[in-house]
């Protein structure tokens, strides 16, 4: 089942398909050109999008967001996870709106990408 963001499938895991904000707003955090991340189409969750009170679905870009300003992780190492997949699992942790810096509730899992 598609909801236009998000796409429901048989393992439970969520698709979130990548939207033309999150895409503009990812090359900026990483300081990439937007054509860079042309074939990144989105990655699948452990879990459906959430929505926080100011009203941002929760997103790819949220996480690099997160990961960047929280200095988990580098921009060079997020640009190559987007275009070549997770290398290992990913651990369960929270999420802050990119836009408002509210907690989206409970935790979210990068379950991995879809190909062709």
């Amino acid at each position: 089942m598609s909801t236009g963001n998000q796409e429901f499938l048989a393992d439970g895991s969520v698709r979130w398909i990548l939207s033309t904000e999150e895409r503009q707003s990812i090359a900026s955090l990483l300081g990439t050109e937007e054509n860079t991340l042309a074939n990144v189409r989105g990655n699948i969750m452990n879990r459906a999008r959430a929505t926080c009170s100011c009203g941002k679905h929760s997103g790819l870009d949220d996480l690099v967001q997160n990961a960047t300003a929280a200095g988990i992780h580098t921009k060079d190492f997020m640009l190559k996870v987007l275009i070549d997949g997770p290398q290992e699992e990913s651990p369960a942790h929270g999420l802050q709106c990119s836009n408002c810096s509210k907690d989206f509730d409970g935790l979210f899992r990068w379950a991995g990408f879809w190909e062709d």
